[in-house]
């Protein structure tokens, strides 16, 4: 990835993340007007359609996000806190054990402990890390190659491995 790359990269996933920052907003709007008090003094919660509907545009734009996280190629330019999502999204996504195998099938690639990788995602999602270790984030650039290698080979051979 050049730097021209990884800035529009960038770029479009800040505009993802104002939607998502949106929609959210929007949906906590709508859900504070749901919540109705009764006569008696008791509350009750009504879903109206513009609850469900916002419900519905933020779970979308919190899913094209994560999409767009898990397909960023992580190269050294990357800035980290994309990275933290990048990983955050991609182990999310196949969950930590899937995500290790996957790895550590990767021909060179690191064996990882699943434990760990978990234990560092909740670190990161937690704030209590900033960045990526250095080790996690070579597994993600390994993975992208692999992957561009896959693709290479199955462009070459006219779609078959």
């Amino acid at each position: 990835m050049t730097n021209l790359a990884t800035a529009e990269r960038a770029f479009l996933l800040e505009k993802a993340q104002r939607r998502v920052a949106d929609a959210r907003n929007r949906f906590e709007l709508r859900e504070a007007a749901c919540n109705v008090r009764l006569p008696d003094g008791s509350g009750r919660f009504i879903a109206t359609p513009e609850y469900n509907e916002a419900f519905t545009r933020m779970e979308a734009a919190q899913a094209r996000l994560m999409k767009l996280y898990r397909e960023t190629l992580v190269a050294e330019d990357l800035p980290d806190e994309l990275v933290r999502e990048v990983l955050r999204a991609r182990v999310a996504h196949a969950g930590a054990e899937a995500w290790c195998r996957r790895i550590s099938d990767i021909p060179g690639g690191p064996d990882l402990d699943p434990d760990y990788v978990k234990a560092v995602v909740l670190e990161l999602r937690m704030g209590r890390r900033d960045r990526v270790p250095p080790g996690l984030r070579l597994a993600l650039v390994e993975e992208d190659e692999e992957g561009a290698h896959r693709r290479g080979l199955e462009r070459d051979t006219g779609g078959s491995s």
